[in-house]
This record gives structure tokens, C-alpha cells and sequence, in this order.
């Protein structure tokens, strides 16, 4: 799904991301914790760095549905559990692909 980063910053204090994203006609804030930032690549990096390398990636979780809602309605966190996820699915679909 075609996406736009409005804004993309890191709590230096607990090393989460926090990203704006306009995904068609809405506007969608997710946070990306610690955890997944040291998952989704090696070696295992939770800075402001890392999540702007990865922040396609990162949309692209949340795009898919595969992010987890936190309690108490719309928020999305996307978690290390969600990077596994995501990248299970990609390299399935590689497979089935043939690449």
C-alpha cells in the first residue's frame, strides 16, 4: 500500500520509534519498540539510525495488518514478534515466487 512518511522520531529514553504516516486519505501514528528495532536487522540496533533504514519495513507491518493493537483501540505497536511475523511472510512469498 502506497504510503508517505510525515514524521519519524526515536524516545531516546526507552529507545522506541514513533512514526506519522498518511496511508492514502488517512493519517496513522504507530509506535515501533525497542525490541523491533533490534530484530529487524543485524547486528541488533535500537537508534534513530536503524529505524529510519528500516522505516519501509516498518509501514509496510503496519500496511499488512500484521502489527499489534494495543490496548485501547486504533494505536499500533509493531514488536519484535511482528518483524518475525512479517519477515516469515516475506520469505514465504519469495519461495512461492520462485526468486
Amino acid at each position: 500500500m502506497p504510503h508517505d512518511v510525515v514524521t519519524a522520531s526515536l524516545n531516546a529514553r526507552d529507545k522506541s520509534g514513533r512514526i506519522d504516516v498518511r496511508f492514502g486519505a488517512g493519517m496513522k501514528t504507530f509506535g515501533v519498540s525497542r525490541r523491533a528495532l533490534l530484530s529487524i536487522a543485524s547486528p541488533p540496533r535500537a537508534t534513530e539510525v536503524r529505524l529510519l533504514q528500516h522505516i519501509d519495513a516498518f509501514c509496510e507491518i503496519v500496511a499488512s495488518g500484521l502489527g499489534s493493537k494495543r490496548s485501547g483501540g486504533d494505536v499500533v505497536l509493531v514488536t519484535a514478534n511482528d518483524v518475525r511475523r512479517w519477515r516469515r511472510a516475506w520469505q514465504s512469498s519469495e519461495v512461492a515466487a520462485g526468486i
